[in-house]
């Protein structure tokens, strides 16, 4: 996963969580020495993790580097080993070890693993396809998660009722002819792309769901806003992905942001 960074996890999880995210804090320090126990981890460095996780790097009893990602009673953490699983460490980390009840995931140490942000279309699209494997593990749709996605934009303020209304309806619309449902990423941007030595490119930190993929590229194109969302979006449709839906999920991830 990334380079050593300052902590920042701590602050956005409790800002997003509130009074569990800092009860959650408190006993993490003994939730990490716990799990090291028990899978015999040296611990290091804390890395960037996202928003909601903890991530670390450890060194294995056979010397190897991994990553021991924590998260707490918010997260879904069975869904993310399940896909995990089911990737098998294609487009994704190796899962190495899972603790579902203590929402702990050893994973593989991704070198060099700095912030893919300027990858090019191509290889983009390639991992998408190995991400978007039919979903055997019955995740939660993505129309489901986009709508919570948009409810929380509506609390934030973050976009107009006029905004919201036309999103709703739109996602409504892009289920009514959805192609086959496949497993989605589900924050598939540059924050969670990887360089690799191995696979070139590697997706890490899921928020899985599962429906149509599209909604990955949009997620991509979009990109937290930076400069180039046409040419992003000219390569996606270039890689295969229908235009009209492609704009569609581009115009709804633009209004929950």
């Amino acid at each position: 996963m990334g380079e050593v960074v300052e902590p920042t996890f701590r602050s956005s999880v409790t800002r997003l969580v509130g009074d569990e995210a800092r009860e959650w804090l408190a006993r993490l320090p003994a939730l990490e020495a716990d799990v090291a126990a028990r899978w015999r981890l040296e611990l290091g460095d804390e890395l960037t993790g996202g928003l909601l996780a903890s991530a670390r790097a450890v060194r294995r009893a056979d010397g190897t580097d991994a990553v021991l990602k924590l998260s707490g009673p918010w997260d879904r953490t069975a869904d993310e080993i399940a896909c995990l699983q089911r990737w098998g460490g294609g487009p994704a980390p190796t899962l190495l070890e899972a603790d579902e009840e203590q929402s702990a995931i050893l994973l593989e140490r991704i070198v060099p693993g700095t912030r893919a942000t300027e990858a090019d279309p191509e290889s983009v699209a390639a991992l998408l396809i190995a991400i978007h494997v039919p979903d055997a593990i019955g995740l939660c749709a993505v129309d489901v998660t986009v709508s919570r996605r948009l409810d929380r934009a509506e609390r934030d303020g973050r976009a107009s009722g006029q905004r919201l209304a036309w999103a709703r309806t739109a996602v409504q619309r892009l289920q009514e002819n959805a192609p086959t449902p496949v497993i989605v990423h589900g924050d598939f941007d540059e924050r969670n792309l990887l360089a690799c030595a191995r696979r070139g490119l590697c997706a890490i930190d899921p928020l899985p769901c599962a429906g149509d993929g599209t909604y990955d590229a949009a997620y991509w194109v979009h990109a937290n806003r930076r400069r180039g969302r046409r040419a992003r979006f000219d390569a996606m449709v270039a890689a295969g992905f229908e235009r009209d839906r492609l704009r569609d999920w581009c115009a709804v991830v633009a209004v929950h942001g």
